[in-house]
């Protein structure tokens, strides 16, 4: 097992404990056949296959999903149905299928919730078939991290040359802005990892590791996006109390990451009014707000259709009418809120089964961690899924595809921490 995820007091640099989990994936994947073998590879590859485009990620996705069906059942292992979470999933996923029935485009409500489980595979096929040797999770924590410092490279490409968009975002790689939710979704479980070993490493490795988890919250701040920065910050803080915390270090991380912050906004005041007056204007406290104007017509939906809601992922084709007589509202293709727009979408039977497969996959997290708090990952993966679906946070698409590919890499990443057994039981 690495000294640079379970024991910080050995005399191991990151250099050499990285060598170390790069030559035990080598070795683990040596034993495997070739067409499994490959397909460990591709998974391995995600991060930086989420860094080129929408259609590559969302292919990996599903193909990854699509090929756990077929081996599963080619192979008759069933076994992981009877995991709670994977339980709670299909009964979420059935709801929403008779949600969409019973919708007013019923066509298009239906294949949004057919293809939507492809997320929800893809973290089962993770699980229960590519991440269950701790060797090849560490990889991917691994090149996680390495992708995650790509894209800084790439956003400070974009802001010598082109610097900032007029709304004060950033967009590349993609062209459109979700650069920070990149950093905040996909990069969470490395950036995490390196906040709690910065707070409970031994010296040499907690410096590279605050320093390299400053550097991306930083980026993180730079792309202007609010709500996938404070994700960060907040997930970081917590992630640096869950495993070995030396207080005087952690006091001084968190001094330093609030000292940056406090120079970029002085530096910078364009980012200062986005992040501080803008951001506290825009909370949906008051009729005028942004958020407010979003998220309303998603509760509105749920009054009109309390029990089913409006069909899974159809309030992006409904919205013009379910606001009809509120022309001080303005519909989008989703409500902003993961809560709002399942119980808007899907009613009071999506909302409940829909919070019941969340929170089951941040509790049996949290189970990893208690099974395994000397492990650095298994103590903090918990925080990834807690963070993304935390209730009353403004989000993406519950249904979309962009959104969901970013989520559900890192969610699915965090559920392999239950493969990481204590050293004393693992036969790995």
């Amino acid at each position: 097992m690495s000294s640079l995820f379970s024991k910080p007091n050995e005399a191991l640099s990151i250099k050499d404990a990285t060598t170390k989990i790069y030559k035990d994936c080598i070795e683990v994947l040596s034993e495997l056949s070739i067409s499994e073998r490959l397909w460990r590879i591709f998974w391995l590859a995600g991060p930086f296959i989420l860094l080129i485009e929408r259609s590559p990620a969302d292919a990996w996705v599903s193909l990854i999903g699509l090929a756990f069906i077929v081996r599963s059942i080619r192979l008759k292992q069933g076994k992981f149905l009877s995991v709670f979470w994977v339980r709670t999933a299909f009964v979420f996923w059935f709801v929403c299928l008779i949600s969409a029935l019973f919708s007013d485009v019923p066509y298009y409500a239906f294949t949004e919730a057919i293809i939507w489980f492809r997320f929800p595979l893809f973290a089962m096929a993770s699980v229960f078939w590519l991440g269950t040797d701790k060797r090849l999770i560490y990889m991917m924590l691994i090149t996680t991290g390495v992708a995650m410092l790509i894209m800084c490279g790439i956003l400070a490409a974009e802001i010598y040359f082109v610097g900032h968009q007029p709304n004060g975002r950033l967009s590349w790689p993609y062209g459109d802005l979700t650069s920070g939710n990149y950093l905040a979704k996909v990069g969470l479980p490395a950036f995490l990892v390196m906040v709690a070993l910065a707070v409970g490493a031994r010296s040499k490795i907690a410096s590279v590791a605050a320093l390299l988890s400053l550097i991306t919250l930083i980026f993180s701040l730079l792309t202007g996006e609010r709500i996938n920065f404070l994700i960060r910050a907040c997930a970081g803080m917590l992630a640096g109390l869950m495993w070995r915390p030396k207080w005087r270090r952690y006091c001084l991380l968190v001094i330093v990451e609030i000292l940056a912050v406090v120079i970029l906004f002085k530096s910078s005041p364009q980012l200062s009014e986005r992040f501080v007056t803008s951001f506290i204007d825009q909370l949906p406290t008051h009729v005028d707000s942004p958020y407010y104007k979003s998220m309303m017509p998603g509760i509105i939906a749920f009054q009109k259709a309390p029990i089913l809601g409006v069909g899974t992922a159809a309030f992006r084709e409904l919205c013009p009418e379910i606001i009809e007589n509120r022309p001080e509202l303005k519909c989008h293709p989703h409500p902003h809120n993961f809560y709002i727009q399942m119980a808007g979408e899907t009613g009071i039977i999506g909302l409940i089964t829909g919070t019941v497969f969340l929170f089951s996959i941040i509790t049996t997290c949290y189970l990893a961690r208690k099974q395994n708090p000397d492990n650095v990952f298994a103590a903090i993966a918990f925080i990834v899924p807690f963070s993304l679906f935390w209730p009353i946070a403004s989000s993406g698409d519950f249904f979309g595809q962009w959104n969901n590919c970013f989520t559900w890499s890192a969610v699915a990443l965090s559920l392999c921490a239950t493969n990481i057994l204590p050293e004393k039981t693992n036969i790995n």
